[in-house]
């Protein structure tokens, strides 16, 4: 009983810590919720406020502005003073009188003044005073250097008279007669000690504080510099028109005051919660602790003994904790062993079944799982991992794993979808079979369709989120269990002929010829002719070329064996020129031959397969016949290059022209001009003209669309466009800088930008 108790109090005792945590999270959570609320909500209160006095101060000081320069740009009496053709006293009187209604109907307003700068006199709402007089002759000064209109001033100190105390001010000036005179200037003076006590009437001092400093950080409010309030900032608002800094805040002492108030109040909630929960646990504590006592009584009915046989004392928990360590790990064990055994034995039924194999015992399995249906039609799919080597290397064990995993569920959804029902297991490391089968009414060429679409679908989809290449192939169609190992045999010989009768990598036996193709003599006869015919670079090698693929898919030849005559034919190429020169060694030897056949093998279908060994051919057949045509080209590149340099001012003058006037392709005219002067015959042709043009522009008047029309352009567009394309310029902006003319062809833009930039330099 002692123990019982003992138990009792341990799993009392064991609740408090979490109890205690959760309280203290719930307290503290609480009291920064409404800490967080109430600061929120006082930076919202005093962001609206803090934004009103900016709004009234800003209105207030742009009514001033507009008011003074309305009233400036009505009267004509400051426009005759400022005029200085008469010396009327009436007119100076108008404008004193305007000056002094002015100040008087703002309070904000310290003074105005008017500038006339054709004999240095200001005219102030006390009369008139010659600038060497006046108080704030520096300001002036300074107006007078930067006379465009800059706003508001910072803050700074006025004084009308040298012998005056110096007041505070903001500043704006005009040059007048308004809007765009030259004749004098306009200033406007607000008094900041004015501006202060407008804001000081908008502002509890008692709760809020709020500091503000112009654009040279200088203070405006309040005169102490800010350092009687304090307390944290909580609104930044930057007036633009007036260039200032507003910052207000709650005084220290203010913010929390009412907060500590509903903290309390939590805080109370949450030690009555603490109270109930003490209750609430001794409570269930003790109405549960019976069936734990029951439970560690049958426990120790069992023998826990240690590795050497001895008995192993052990307290309630850990026994526990023994018992069910035991239990699950039994547990684990069984499923672990049950799972793998049911997986073997699913794969093993699978291999017998594709194998072609029929027992009495195998038929009650399949029943029994019932993984296919008794009747119908069925049909074997086998899809390939194309270039696996490359697969396993690009992926890790476990991203190979998760990405077969992957590959089977898709291939059996998207034969859900087609209404077939499928089974697949992975019969190779690159390879996983499917078994499918349809309702028994379906037909043989639906469930075809059926199988095609699937294929072709998981093909695409797998290349696009899974990163490979499939290539599939898809049996014959049977109508029993007895046929799925012929229609898996059907399947794998259909993938032999992927390059004849696949369809983006997809095959169908049923596509494969009954008759046998020819015998592979006629193969290497053709592969013979079209090397010499390439030997004696005759152009009907590529006719040969293409009759040979032709055939290839014609006659249905396997892939090994299209891949051996390939190979037998570049091996024939490469004895017949590699010897000749060492790029065509380059292009020939063995490492490059094994390169471009492990393209080829990776190829999906026939087309790809020609498409990418023509690229390789057509390589190889212009290297040749460059250099076969070494000893000859060199006179032929230099009466070429004479013939454009005649005629470059022909529009006409083109590939095709020069293949006619000398007699050979357009392509081998391209190819001399590159392997010659590193530059393409169009590139030539045009900084041919681009020269001639430069030197009519630098040395006559004639006009652009002459020098156009003298350098082979219909029109002065094109030739702009492509005068300023290469040289950087326009043709009129060439002329106009003088530039001279480039002396030299350039091969490379580059150089030429780089010698267009020196005449720049040196003009």
């Amino acid at each position: 009983m002692l123990k019982l108790n003992n138990w009792y109090i341990r799993l009392l005792v064991s609740y408090f810590p979490i109890l205690v945590l959760t309280v203290s999270m719930i307290i503290f959570l609480s009291f920064i919720a409404v800490n967080e609320i109430s600061r929120s909500e006082t930076a919202k209160a005093d962001r609206i406020t803090t934004g009103y006095v900016v709004d009234s101060v800003e209105r207030s000081i742009h009514e001033v502005e507009f008011n003074v320069l309305g009233e400036v740009e009505s009267k004509k009496s400051y426009a005759a003073y400022l005029n200085g053709s008469s010396e009327s006293t009436t007119i100076k009187y108008n404008v004193v009188h305007s000056l002094r209604s002015l100040i008087e109907d703002n309070d904000l307003v310290e003074s105005i003044y008017l500038y006339r700068k054709s004999d240095n006199v200001v005219l102030t709402s006390s009369g008139e005073t010659d600038l060497s007089e006046f108080g704030d002759r520096e300001f002036l000064s300074k107006a007078e250097e930067s006379r465009d209109y800059k706003g508001w001033s910072a803050s700074r100190e006025f004084k009308e008279y040298d012998g005056l105390k110096p007041v505070k001010v903001i500043s704006m000036y005009k040059e007048t007669p308004l809007p765009f005179g030259k004749d004098g200037i306009l200033v406007i003076n607000i008094n900041l000690y004015n501006v202060g006590q407008m804001i000081g009437s908008m502002t509890n001092h008692q709760v809020s504080f709020m500091r503000i400093t112009d654009s040279a950080k200088q203070p405006v409010y309040p005169g102490d510099n800010g350092t009687a309030s304090g307390g944290n900032v909580l609104t930044t608002i930057n007036s633009q028109p007036l260039g200032w800094t507003f910052e207000s805040g709650i005084q220290a002492g203010h913010l929390m005051s009412w907060v500590s108030v509903v903290s309390y109040v939590w805080v109370i909630i949450a030690v009555l919660t603490f109270g109930v929960a003490i209750v609430y646990i001794i409570w269930v504590t003790r109405r549960n602790y019976k069936p734990i006592r029951l439970m560690m009584n049958r426990i120790q009915a069992l023998h826990l003994r240690g590795s050497d046989g001895t008995a192993v004392k052990l307290d309630d928990l850990t026994m526990i904790d023994r018992a069910l360590e035991n239990l699950i790990v039994q547990s684990r064990d069984h499923e672990k062993e049950q799972r793998e055994s049911v997986v073997l034995q699913r794969r093993q039924l699978f291999n017998e079944l594709i194998s072609g194999q029929r027992s009495d015992q195998m038929v009650e399995r399949l029943r029994r799982l019932n993984l296919l249906p008794d009747k119908g039609r069925f049909a074997v799919m086998v899809a390939r991992l194309n270039k696996y080597e490359e697969f396993q290397a690009d992926n890790t064990l476990h991203e190979q794993n998760v990405l077969k995993f992957a590959l089977g569920n898709v291939m059996q959804e998207l034969a859900n979808n087609e209404g077939l029902q499928s089974w697949g297991e992975w019969s190779a490391s690159d390879r996983i079979t499917f078994v499918f089968a349809s309702g028994d009414g379906a037909a043989d060429s639906d469930m075809l369709t059926q199988l095609r679409k699937t294929a072709a679908v998981a093909r695409e989809w797998v290349e696009g989120h899974l990163r490979f290449n499939l290539a599939l192939g898809i049996g014959s169609i049977v109508k029993d269990w007895n046929g799925i190992g012929g229609s898996y045999r059907d399947a794998l010989n259909g993938m032999e002929y992927q390059f004849a009768i696949g369809r983006d990598a997809i095959t169908f036996s049923g596509d494969i010829p009954r008759e046998q193709p020819r015998g592979m003599f006629n193969y290497t006869q053709q592969c013979t002719n079209c090397v010499q015919e390439f030997r004696l670079t005759n152009e009907s090698w590529r006719d040969t070329f293409e009759q040979l693929f032709k055939h290839f898919e014609t006659d249905v030849m396997k892939d090994e064996d299209i891949l051996s005559l390939v190979q037998l034919f570049l091996q024939m190429l490469s004895r017949e020129l590699k010897e000749l020169s060492d790029t065509l060694n380059e292009c020939l030897d063995e490492a490059r031959i094994s390169e471009v056949l492990a393209g080829l093998r990776g190829a999906a279908t026939l087309s790809e397969m020609k498409e990418q060994l023509s690229d390789y051919l057509v390589q190889v057949y212009d290297t040749y016949v460059a250099m076969s045509q070494t000893k000859g080209y060199k006179t032929m590149i230099t009466e070429i290059r004479a013939y454009i340099q005649e005629n470059f001012a022909d529009p006409d003058l083109s590939l095709k022209h020069l293949s006619d006037k000398f007699e050979i392709s357009g392509k081998y005219a391209s190819h001399l001009f590159k392997l010659e002067y590193d530059m393409k015959f169009v590139d030539f042709l045009v900084q041919l003209r681009m020269q001639q043009a430069e030197r009519l522009l630098a040395e006559t008047d004639e006009t652009v669309q002459n020098i156009a029309l003298q350098v082979g352009y219909a029109n002065s567009i094109t030739f702009g466009r492509v005068f300023k394309r290469l040289t950087g310029v326009t043709p009129g902006e060439f002329r106009k800088l003088k530039m001279r003319p480039s002396t030299t062809l350039i091969g490379a833009q580059g150089n030429r930008d780089e010698i267009i930039m020196d005449d720049k330099a040196n003009d």
